[in-house]
């Protein structure tokens, strides 16, 4: 079933190409060789992968996994990858054809330009390398860490960037829904959100019909509406997309109120308001609520 379906593609692409197409680029597209043996494309990659410095063996090491490299005292190695001296464990490298790891103090940095008594294929130690103390430091075993790729993960994270030199090149932009009522607000030197001030602004002038806080608008309208005020621009609300689906502005209101980190009362007060509304008498409630709303943070409070 499947060779007659293959013959019949194979027949109509041949009529579809040229002669350029012959058995190489085929061979290529399917990752194989011409005895049918699948290529290893990510260890020529890695082999491409300029080396950041060179080294010399002083240590002999041997493979114990198939990610890493063997090697006698005197082989040079290219560093491929190299992390901090802190993380001086495992580097990665490259010797010949071969691509891998190896523990970091099985070699040593290259400082100068090699004599020309240095050879990679020199049976003992190097002119200028110094000699081991005895046959057990060249056999002995090197610990092996959790993982090799633990230190170039570190590196990577410690290269990262900080948020503020982010933002400061527009490349984060500050949450808007979601973040912080305190860090909003300090960050964009505000008293009170622009979301807010904009949405209560056009209720106000616009929304004063029956459930306006009730009724939920169009899903579509009120995404639109997240994503500009996620993107720092302010929408035209007066468009008369908003202006027939006004619960769409007041369910903006409500979806940024829910997703604050920490409520408008606060997670710290809710015990003191629950409190407050459980006095019997309604003129001293309100005394006790009033005492409560005091307490709120600044940010909070306006």
């Amino acid at each position: 079933m499947l060779v007659p379906l293959l013959l019949q593609y194979l027949e109509t692409l041949s009529g579809l190409v040229d002669s350029n197409l012959n058995c190489g680029p085929v061979l290529t597209w399917m990752e194989l060789d011409n005895h049918g043996r699948r290529l290893l494309l990510s260890e020529e990659a890695s082999l491409n992968i300029p080396a950041v410095a060179a080294a010399h063996v002083i240590k002999r090491y041997t493979a114990q996994a198939p990610d890493e490299l063997s090697f006698e005292v005197g082989d040079i190695v290219s560093v491929i990858d190299m992390p901090p001296t802190e993380d001086r464990s495992w580097w990665r490298g490259k010797r010949g054809f071969q691509v891998g790891f190896f523990p970091s103090e099985c070699v040593e940095l290259f400082t100068e330009r090699p004599g020309p008594g240095l050879k990679a294929d020199a049976d003992g130690p190097p002119c200028g390398i110094p000699a081991p103390q005895g046959i057990s430091s060249l056999t002995s075993a090197v610990p092996r860490p959790r993982g090799k790729l633990a230190g170039l993960l570190r590196t990577f994270m410690r290269s990262r960037p900080s948020r503020q030199r982010l933002r400061q090149r527009g490349i984060l932009r500050q949450r808007v829904f979601g973040c912080d009522l305190g860090e909003h607000l300090s960050n964009s030197g505000q008293d009170v959100p622009q979301v807010l001030r904009c949405c209560s602004e056009f209720i106000e002038a616009h929304g004063v019909v029956d459930g306006i806080y009730r009724l939920s608008g169009v899903s579509s309208n009120i995404q639109r509406l997240r994503h500009e005020f996620d993107s720092e621009r302010i929408p035209e609300l007066s468009g008369p997309a908003f202006l027939q689906d006004i619960h769409s502005v007041s369910s903006l209101c409500k979806l940024y109120f829910r997703e604050l980190p920490n409520p408008l009362l606060t997670y710290q007060l809710y015990g003191k308001f629950s409190e407050a509304m459980s006095v019997p008498g309604e003129e001293e409630r309100l005394v006790r609520v009033h005492d409560v709303i005091q307490q709120l943070p600044p940010p909070h409070y306006r």
